[in-house]
This record gives C-alpha cells, structure tokens and sequence, in this order.
C-alpha cells in the first residue's frame, strides 16, 4: 500500500505566505486512537516526548527568547543577565497558564491570535492484521491533537503531577482549536530503528508546524 494523503480540517480562509516560524517535532512510540477510550496517560507520555523539543525550541530561537523575556517585569530595577531574564520570563508566563500542578509554556494561544497550519507524516504497520489492531487513522491524529496540547486537569495527565524538568513545562497549543489547518499523509513503517519487534501500535510521526499571523504581522507585535 502506498502512501495515503488527507486533509483533516481546514478554515478555508486564504492562508498568509509570511511564514513566522517553521519547525518540526517528531513522535515514535505507540499511537493508540482516541474514540470511546479517552486514554489520558497515553496522551500526557506523549505530550511528555514534545516537552523537551518545545523546551530547546524556546532556548534557541531569537523571536522565542525575546518573548520570554519580555514577559517578565521587575518591581524595582535590578542587574540580571540575559539569561536570567530568559529564565525569569518562562517562570512568568508558566505562572500565567498554570494548570492543575503544571505550569505550562504554550506556543499558540488565543491571545497571539497565530494561525497553526500542521503537516504529518504518520508511518505505521500496513499489515491487514496491525491495521485492524490499531483503529483509524482519524482517531490516532485525534490523540496527537490532545497530547499537543495543555492539560487542564489532572485527570489529563493520567493523575501524575510533573516531573523534575517539567518546570515550566512546554506545549505547543493552549487548544487544539488554534489548528487552522492539518495535512495528513500515512505511510507504511517497517519497524521502529530501537524496537526488535513491530507492534499494531507503532508509529513514527513527523509534524512540520507553520506558525502564521491572521494579519501578516510578526513576533515583534507581541513585544512591549
């Protein structure tokens, strides 16, 4: 079976050439689909391998740092290195999108107003048998969304708070509602390069993010 190409959802709105950002975040493991099973743990280990990315991400992309620290604001003036002010700015805006015992750093919020356009790249097992095993395609893509996403319950994170190194902890979305537009294509995976075995579960996932303003502006509008 060769590749299959889909569009999930799209606005429909004409969608701006000025690109703010792109960059790529990648998945593998096992991808189980959403539908009557919620699966919250699975999603929070998922959303767990994007925390580390997102977290280099903000380190060393200019427009990020920037944001960051301008974010903080100092009651009285003081000395601080760049990178205490980089530092300080996550803690502040992990203060402002504190959720249950998280406080999360989310790269597309509502208040940003950011297009995200998503293309993945999804290989999993073709075989007939792995294919019934492992459900739909829409509802592993749906898990995907969940997990790029901040949690805001406990309940979401599988009833585990954060780990040592998930303070700040990083999302890409504050909702999987800011997606404008996903392009999915799947293709058959052979088997994962630290696996032995397949597994009907298994996936490599490639998601190539578009970060776009609705009015064609850049990051430097949100400086102030």
């Amino acid at each position: 079976m060769g590749a299959i190409e889909k569009v999930i959802i799209g606005t429909g709105e004409p969608i701006e050439e000025q690109d703010l950002m792109e960059f790529r975040l990648l998945y593998e493991g096992e991808l189980l689909p959403s539908g009557n099973q919620k699966r919250p743990k699975e999603k929070h280990a998922i959303r767990r391998k994007f925390h580390p990315q997102l977290r280099r991400l903000w380190s060393v992309e200019k427009n990020l740092r920037e944001l960051a620290m301008r974010a903080v604001h100092y009651p009285e003036p003081r000395t601080v290195t760049l990178e205490e002010r980089f530092h300080d700015g996550l803690q502040a805006i992990g203060e402002k999108w504190s959720r249950v015992d998280y406080k999360c750093v989310p790269l597309v919020t509502a208040d940003m107003a950011l297009r995200c356009k998503i293309d993945i790249l999804l290989l999993r097992p073709e075989e007939d048998r792995m294919i019934f095993e492992s459900g739909d395609v829409d509802g592993q893509i749906k898990t995907l969304f969940d997990a790029l996403r901040i949690p805001t319950n406990l309940s979401e994170t599988g009833g585990v708070g954060p780990e040592e190194d998930e303070t700040p902890f990083f999302c890409l979305l504050e909702d999987d509602r800011l997606i404008s537009e996903v392009h999915v294509v799947t293709d058959r995976l052979l088997i994962l390069p630290s696996q032995r075995e397949v597994r009907a579960n298994d996936s490599f996932v490639v998601l190539n993010v578009k970060l776009n303003h609705r009015a064609a502006r850049t990051f430097d509008n949100f400086f102030g």
